[in-house]
């Protein structure tokens, strides 16, 4: 290609593209809510059309006509079913005429004096009538403007259907020719995002869906158990409304407490409004259940957000596209959160995918070689690594906090007990290293012990191996030096060894008393590392907590964290490798 363009044209010229696009946005403004439905159906239904072409083996445009027969019929039977309840409903509500005429006779005389001004209830209720009856006569030359606006949106609805059915039916080719006008060096993070944002959109519907299904069953069994009138449009609305975030289980709530208020329990001896409060405790209690367990394991993670967040960017959703704003405010906010963080991982010069990059780090190895140089020697951490990690003490301070439990989100205390847990042991470590200094250490481990057993820890002679720990130090014995480097006092440490019949199989153990200063300080990582005669850099250390990770990153050893003890993989992610167990270093090691 020799006549290139110059670098001034071609910034002219994406100037260019960009005014006739925001002219195109402006212009056509009006039809930007009936593509975003159209993409939202296709992405909807794309699932259940591949499915039939994948077993029937039909053409994509008869699976597509299927589908929408599907839906047409679901759409049909959902008035038919509900009606009856509707109906019921509304005839139930029967008012008594004659106190309502004396209620606005009394209201007509009555009079409001509000300083120097005195109002005539019955004459403001006059002028009120009169407003609405001018307003009632206007409406007449306004029917053919009504029935314009009909014939519009039956013409939107059209519309919707025939995007719909193309983007359905050739989704593939567009996908296709998306990639292929796209730049190389683009691809490959155009496509990650596309995957987590499929990730979130797809949690989101197909969780929803199933969310909207369990918690409509669920009132609807709590509303047949109590005797309540018409169960299935209670059920079916409170599946509804788990569309609508923050504001839909309020509408159902309410919806149902009327429903109790008029009509009372069919077996309950109860005055209506006691069954009015009753439905409503077991609705609090429904949809507490619901947001506690329900919803993170449902929906997932990939949409979870805080209620406040959903509620804000429902609301501004609201103002501006109406009820699709409030339905789409949780999945639009957390693809926002995906994107903003690509691009600020951009904009810093960090790895857009850090994940990835982990994964492809596990996925390339090859034996023997850790942090980009052979290894020598691997060194362990003892409890939560090799031994199992006690948790006899979270389940005590779970029963301690008690009722505080249920003020963690989610009321899930154990998560955020086993992180302070784990985090704790830095700081105990540097109090032991002070108190070492002033030679009052003997009198902390001494009150340690004793807290210890107050909280229920295990004594050295009751722990136990994790499963696979003596047949991987074998195997890695055969190839390196093993050294033990643990917090633990160095009695006790000789016990477990011995009871496991483990004294052999390591070279070196450092302990307590071995060093000044403990982990997360390098000094125990230094010290073994010395015992061995290896280079720090040279060496693996294996731990489950923060401490064991921060004392081999900062003596220069890989960081190896397993995942047996108080740490999870968020809190381990400064480790250069997270492995499930010990047993996992032997595909490494």
């Amino acid at each position: 290609m020799q006549d290139r363009w110059s670098h001034t044209t071609k910034v002219m010229a994406l100037l260019g593209l960009l005014a006739v696009g925001g002219w195109v946005l402006v212009r056509f403004s009006e039809a930007i809510p009936a593509v975003i439905i159209s993409l939202l159906l296709a992405y909807i239904l794309s699932p259940p059309t591949r499915w039939i072409v994948r077993h029937t083996g039909l053409p994509r445009g008869a699976a597509v006509l299927i589908v929408y027969l599907i839906v047409l019929v679901l759409l049909v039977l959902a008035p038919i079913l509900v009606s009856p309840s509707v109906a019921s409903l509304a005839s139930g509500v029967q008012f008594d005429m004659a106190s309502i005429t004396a209620l606005a006779h009394d209201l007509s005389n009555y009079q409001v004096t509000l300083g120097p001004l005195q109002l005539q209830v019955g004459a403001v209720l006059l002028q009120s009538a009169t407003g609405l009856q001018k307003l009632l006569s206007s409406l007449g030359p306004q029917a053919l403007l009504s029935l314009f606006n009909v014939l519009s949106s039956l013409l939107w609805v059209v519309f919707v259907m025939v995007v719909t059915f193309w983007l359905i039916k050739d989704s593939h080719k567009l996908e296709k020719w998306f990639f292929e006008h796209l730049p190389k060096s683009y691809r490959h993070d155009v496509s990650r995002l596309l995957r987590e944002l499929d990730a979130i959109w797809g949690s989101f519907f197909k969780g929803t869906l199933v969310l909207a299904l369990i918690v409509g069953t669920l009132v609807g069994l709590a509303m047949w158990i109590l005797g309540i009138q018409h169960v299935l449009l209670l059920a079916i609305f409170a599946g509804f409304m788990e569309f609508i975030p923050s504001l839909g289980p309020t509408l159902g709530a309410i919806l149902a407490t009327v429903v109790a208020f008029l009509g009372g329990s069919s077996w309950l001896p109860l005055e209506p409004w006691i069954i009015a409060l009753i439905v409503l405790a077991v609705y609090i209690l429904i949809f507490q259940f619901e947001q506690v367990y329900l919803y993170p394991r449902v929906v997932g993670r990939r949409v979870n957000l805080h209620p406040g967040v959903v509620f804000v960017g429902a609301v501004l959703g609201a103002m501006e596209f109406g009820l699709l704003g409030v339905l789409l405010a949780a999945p639009v906010l957390a693809s926002a959160r995906v994107l903003i963080r690509y691009v600020w991982r951009r904009l810093m010069d960090q790895a857009p995918f850090p994940e990835e990059d982990q994964a492809e780090r596990l996925a390339i190895q090859w034996r023997g070689m850790l942090g980009g140089q052979p290894i020598q020697a691997v060194l362990f951490d003892l409890d939560g690594t090799l031994a199992e990690t006690d948790e006899q003490i979270i389940q005590r301070i779970l029963r301690l906090l008690g009722p505080v439990n249920r003020l963690f989100p989610e009321n899930h205390a154990e998560v955020y007990v086993r992180r302070w847990v784990m985090r704790a042991e830095p700081l105990v470590a540097w109090v032991f290293s002070r108190l070492n200094a002033l030679d009052l250490d003997d009198d902390m481990t001494a009150a340690a012990r004793r807290i210890r057993l107050w909280l229920g820890y295990k004594p050295s002679r009751d722990l136990q191996p994790v499963a696979q720990a003596q047949e991987t130090l074998q195997a890695l014995q055969a190839r390196y030096p093993l050294g033990l480097v643990t917090t633990r006092d160095k009695e006790s440490t000789r016990r477990c060894l011995q009871r496991w019949g483990w004294e052999d199989l390591f070279d070196v153990v450092v302990a307590r008393e071995d060093v000044r200063r403990l982990k997360p300080h390098p000094e125990p990582v230094f010290t073994a590392a010395q015992a061995l005669g290896v280079e720090p850099e040279r060496c693996v250390m294996v731990g489950d907590t923060l401490a064991d990770v921060q004392a081999a990153r900062a003596a220069g050893a890989v960081a190896v964290a397993v995942l047996t003890g108080f740490g999870s993989q968020e809190d381990l992610n400064e480790a250069d490798i997270t492995l499930p167990h010990v047993a996992a270093l032997t595909t490494w090691l």
